[in-house]
């Protein structure tokens, strides 16, 4: 049997990081006396890497102090140890049945590198991934393909063997430049309509619809 791979968004996909994140943000924008976002806002604004991101939440009229407000949020969100992100309900059991059926796995995130292998690290310790993709200086991010494509070529699976799952129109976008499959979950940062806009047929509203779609696409089923 061929390799399959399954490819995981990180934040609103594996793991709930909405409450670090705004506080991460609001702490930066405290700093230089604007107005706080609430975690609602927050979860609008993520998907598109911290630049973005940091974009986003600056006051109208402030865009051009991005570089400045992104070296602040990094650092606070950096040294934060995110005490407030949690994995998703019934996400454990979801990792240990796709390794059990012997798929490879790995995480493609916005989320810089850094920030990417320490909520990893700290949250995913206990599970497999055979690849840890964070945003890398010099690299296009989702929804560009090319870091798909270095995962593919690195751990040596076709991209029609690939299935890629994430909560936003990002993942979406990213699977269908990949050539690989998609699965939107809706308990993450988007809405199963703004999925279905950027092309989502297959859409999941718990971790029991996902263990079952995925381990039957790992033993064959075309999705």
């Amino acid at each position: 049997m061929k390799n399959k791979l399954v490819i995981f968004d990180l934040d609103g996909t594996l793991l709930d990081t909405s409450g670090d994140l705004t506080d991460s943000m609001n702490a930066m924008l405290d700093s230089f006396g604007f107005p706080l976002i609430t975690r609602e806002q927050a979860k609008r604004y993520i998907g598109n890497g911290a630049r973005k991101f940091v974009e986003r939440s600056l006051p109208e009229g402030m865009k051009d102090m991005t570089d400045r407000a992104l070296a602040v949020y990094n650092s606070v969100y950096g040294s934060c140890g995110s005490p407030k992100t949690v994995l998703y309900d019934g996400m454990a059991e979801v990792l240990k049945d796709i390794a059990k059926a012997g798929a490879l796995t790995a995480v493609v995130s916005n989320k810089p590198q850094d920030a990417t292998d320490a909520v990893c690290g700290k949250y995913l310790k206990n599970f497999r991934f055979d690849y840890i993709y964070g945003n890398r200086q010099g690299f296009a991010h989702k929804p560009q393909k090319e870091c798909g494509e270095m995962i593919l070529a690195s751990l040596g699976v076709a991209a029609e063997d690939a299935v890629v799952v994430g909560d936003g129109e990002t993942d979406a976008e990213f699977a269908s430049n990949l050539g690989a499959h998609f699965v939107g979950v809706t308990w993450g940062y988007r809405t199963a309509e703004v999925l279905r806009e950027h092309g989502a047929k297959i859409l999941v509203s718990n971790t029991a619809e996902l263990d079952t779609i995925l381990t039957e696409f790992i033993h064959g089923r075309i999705i």
